[in-house]
């Protein structure tokens, strides 16, 4: 069927209409929402085009007369449906079955729509092995693998020792998919673990998935001197990081260090904690805020005896010269 003149003009005076404000400083925001309004009517309706263009919302694909893809500002969904009716649709879409009535159209903008959510992200992280892997040349660290989840941004690993994880013993962010565990920090015992990807999914919105399976490790110490005395690792009393990785003073007698950071000055629930070998640690990707005071503490380890933990030292992240405003300020 040949289309009219009006239906071939019609789009392109939709976005006349609708993109009559100027736009944003910056880049064009990008299409977050997929619009239905069960009038035909709607989109021409003055008081309609008035509220889009006040509050920074963008119609970007045209599916007409009743469904619309573009930029809206989630805090316009509830205005939208009491003033205009209008419902805002912003995961994917599962149930097709209301837009069947406003035609072929419509449900091909849910087709197009639905494509921006490809498959849904793994609910678990799926463990490598069962078997904990030796690393280092004498096996005094264990490292604790899993796959790579998609969209996931980073892990939250648990240890317990306890199987239905009441008792914690680390809970923590980390910016890969491994963990090396040093022994020697650790009491003689059996331990669980288990870890989880934390998402960000195709609309922007953060969402820890499902925990894996629990699996088990041993300590077991035995042999080892562990009597040794070993002092507190020096720390000073304030610590800044721009463009390089967290420092510490490494004194010689230290093989391995504990590095806490929390929060709070009591340690008591801490954002990281892990092992590392060496006297520096890269804090990028782990979502810590810049401008925003944290607190570090560090213990030393031969491989075989514990020190006692440093002092605290408050920490503080400065924003690169070249970020943009939004990351100094998250």
């Amino acid at each position: 069927m040949t289309k009219s003149p009006f239906m071939v003009f019609l789009p392109a005076l939709l976005a006349a209409i609708l993109f009559a404000a100027p736009a944003a400083a910056g880049r064009a925001e990008p299409a977050n929402a997929l619009l239905v309004v069960p009038s035909g009517n709607t989109a021409y309706d003055n008081k309609f085009q008035e509220f889009m263009d006040k509050n920074g919302a963008k119609l970007l694909e045209f599916y007409q007369p009743n469904v619309f893809i573009g930029y809206i500002p989630q805090s316009l969904d509830k205005d939208l449906g009491s003033a205009f009716n209008a419902q805002v649709y912003r995961g994917k879409v599962d149930d097709w079955s209301s837009f069947a009535r406003y035609g072929d159209r419509a449900v091909y903008a849910v087709n197009t729509w639905n494509k921006r959510f490809v498959e849904d992200p793994p609910e678990a992280p799926l463990v490598i092995s069962s078997m904990v892997q030796r690393a280092g040349k004498k096996g005094d660290s264990l490292n604790l693998v899993w796959n790579e989840v998609m969209k996931a941004t980073s892990y939250r690993l648990q240890i317990s020792s306890a199987q239905d994880f009441s008792e914690p013993r680390l809970d923590t962010v980390l910016a890969k998919n491994s963990y090396r565990l040093v022994p020697a920090f650790w009491a003689d015992g059996v331990y669980y673990w288990r870890v989880s990807g934390m998402l960000k999914l195709n609309n922007g919105e953060p969402r820890e998935g499902a925990f894996s399976p629990a699996y088990t490790f041993a300590v077991s110490n035995a042999g080892k001197n562990r009597g040794a005395k070993l002092p507190a690792p020096p720390l000073a009393a304030k610590t800044r990081v721009k463009d390089r990785p967290l420092s510490w003073a490494s004194p010689a007698a230290f093989k391995y260090y504990r590095l806490q950071i929390s929060d709070s000055a009591d340690f008591s629930a801490p954002l990281l904690d892990v092992f590392t070998d060496t006297c520096a640690y890269r804090l990028s990707g782990l979502g810590l805020a810049v401008l925003t005071p944290y607190y570090m503490r560090v213990m030393g380890s031969d491989g075989a005896a514990v020190g006692n933990w440093s002092g605290t030292s408050e920490l503080l992240l400065d924003p690169l010269e070249h970020a943009p405003d939004a990351e100094k300020k998250r």
